[in-house]
């Protein structure tokens, strides 16, 4: 259902070494996620609505919702640099991607965006690297390892060294 009707049932679920609690939901196809421990924030993509989605993690470990990040492309797994700045490999044309995974299509864009987060309405976007797929299709993930940034997918053996 989430699939084809775009529901948005995905959530959060925190484990404590114990037991599972949800701390999120009605999200839109929940995807890449990653907590930043420094400033207690956790960020969850949402490829169906274009957002990274933001939240506070709480001593309870509950999640305060802070905000989405409107991105205008179909955000996937999310890593973080050195100064914390969000790497994002991402999906312009999600129905080019759809038929590409089928293996319906020989390539789909990829794209990298970076989101350097300070705080509330306080951030900057920006789009990275943008191509129709002939270099990657398809990019799932865009990891920084010093000056490079390591671009993959789930569909291919190898993966794309760029530098910053």
């Amino acid at each position: 259902a989430e699939d084809y009707l775009g529901l948005a049932i995905s959530n959060v679920i925190f484990f404590d070494g114990l037991k599972f609690k949800e701390v999120a939901n009605g999200i839109s196809f929940a995807n890449g996620i990653n907590y930043n421990s420094k400033k207690d924030l956790l960020f969850v993509a949402s490829p169906r609505k274009f957002y990274i989605k933001v939240f506070k993690k709480n001593n309870d470990n509950s999640l305060s919702f802070i905000e989405d990040i409107y991105c205008g492309t179909g955000v996937d797994n999310i890593e973080f640099d050195l100064d914390n700045t969000l790497w994002i490999g991402a999906h312009p044309n999600l129905l080019h991607f759809d038929s590409y995974s089928k293996g319906n299509k020989a390539f789909a864009p990829s794209e990298i965006i970076s989101i350097k987060y300070i705080e509330k309405n306080n951030y900057i976007k920006e789009n990275i690297y943008l191509e129709k797929g002939q270099a990657m299709s398809g990019s799932t993930v865009a990891a920084p390892f010093g000056n490079l940034i390591l671009m993959g997918n789930v569909m291919d053996d190898h993966f794309l060294v760029l530098k910053k």
